[in-house]
């Protein structure tokens, strides 16, 4: 029961990481046997091709039942969640308009949908269907019962509604122990409440009983993170490193050391980590990144071309699934100090979402543009809730700086 729980909010609860590679990955279409539990990310994406190619088989078989259609869809979005990839996603899209095709009124994968809804940023959307769920003539079992109530937790968390969100989760936790505690970990992280994150991470681990490597490197991943927030780039690098060993392979870990490195001043290794995991990947935010450390090093051609080429994979994206791509390309535009872009995207983020990250990115957007009383009426709004990260703390500092520069 937690492990599913668990499992679920460690894959939806963070969003800023859905990436990945843009083009399409071929698959073989044959059913296959899968035994074992995949220990790395090249493992467990050919294992998931494989059920994909199972499912998609049966589905093919079975195109007048909507459940195969689902499971299809359900197996594209756990690839989706794994490389990022936005083909994934929209093969998912595709499959559940083909369960729905042949559901009949009333009947239909909505969880899968919300799910998939709230995946790309869809807020509105994922609520309708969860709403569609309560009027089932037969109730969802506890577990699903639990997991919508953290959905809906999610929602609110998302719409800038933190006390809502907390009162969804601790009911989630009454009808499915367990069903919350990542969530509420990311909330304390996100709270500035670093040594409760910690505690939940760990609970996380526990209540997942034998957690697989996957997991268990995103557990260690998170554990990272905390500490780059708190500027603990060596305690952060050694969680980073042990999340390496306990699921190889991991581009978002990978991403993650490279990071550091770069914040360390290891240029050299940094950009090559950068440039494995952009031949890789082929994703516009490690573009900029590594644009940004060439054009640091006065590399200043080949960082135009990146970023150049970057933009173009930021289009496609925006283009696909705009909800999902606002948030990400807005650090492109703030880059190369295209301020109309990077308010024009950071202003459709913070309506898809107005939560604080997002309205921290539209005052860097606006006071980047000279708006700074705009930046700063925002920038209140978010400290008059509980949200505490650094990205505040920093946006906080250049508002009084240019309000004294403007002064004088």
């Amino acid at each position: 029961m937690a492990v599913i729980a668990v499992a679920l909010a460690a894959l939806l609860a963070i969003e800023q990481w859905q990436s990945g590679p843009a083009q399409p990955v071929q698959r073989e279409r044959s059913p296959v046997a899968l035994t074992g539990i995949a220990s790395s990310y090249s493992e467990t994406l050919a294992r998931t091709d494989l059920v994909i190619a199972n499912a998609e088989t049966q589905a093919k078989a079975g195109s007048d039942q909507w459940l195969l259609h689902e499971n299809v869809a359900r197996n594209y979005f756990e690839r989706a969640r794994l490389s990022g990839n936005y083909n994934d996603y929209a093969a998912a899209d595709t499959a559940l308009k083909r369960a729905f095709a042949v559901a009949a009124p009333g009947t239909g994968p909505h969880l899968v949908r919300a799910q998939l809804d709230f995946g790309m940023h869809r807020l509105a959307e994922a609520e309708r269907y969860l709403k569609i769920i309560d009027g089932y003539a037969i109730p969802s079992l506890p577990d699903e019962r639990a997991e919508i109530t953290g959905m809906r937790g999610d929602i609110a968390f998302y719409r800038g509604d933190l006390k809502t969100a907390l009162n969804l989760y601790e009911e989630a936790d009454r009808t499915s122990p367990g069903t919350a505690t990542f969530r509420r970990a990311v909330y304390a992280m996100k709270t500035g409440d670093f040594e409760r994150a910690e505690i939940y991470f760990d609970q996380s681990e526990r209540e997942a009983r034998l957690p697989p490597p996957q997991l268990r490197a995103f557990i260690e991943l998170q554990r990272g993170i905390l500490d780059l927030e708190r500027s603990r780039l060596e305690q952060a690098m050694a969680h980073f490193h042990r999340a390496d060993g306990i699921f190889p392979g991991n581009w978002l870990i990978e991403e993650h050391i490279a990071e550091v490195l770069t914040l360390q001043g290891k240029l050299p290794e940094a950009e090559r980590r950068y440039r494995d995991i952009v031949r890789r990947t082929g994703h516009p935010e490690f573009m900029d990144a590594l644009a940004s450390l060439l054009s640091s090093q006065g590399r200043t051609e080949e960082a135009r071309r990146l970023t150049d080429q970057a933009w173009v994979a930021w289009q496609k994206r925006i283009t696909l699934f705009p909800e999902a791509s606002y948030g990400h390309a807005i650090d492109h535009c703030i880059g190369k100090r295209d301020w109309p872009c990077a308010v024009r995207l950071a202003t459709r983020n913070h309506a898809a979402r107005p939560y604080g990250d997002a309205k921290i990115a539209l005052a860097k957007a606006l006071l980047g543009s000279g708006k700074i009383k705009e930046a700063e009426t925002l920038i209140e709004a978010v400290r008059r809730t509980p949200w505490r990260t650094a990205d505040l703390l920093s946006v906080t500092k250049e508002i009084e700086l240019k309000r004294r520069a403007a002064s004088n």
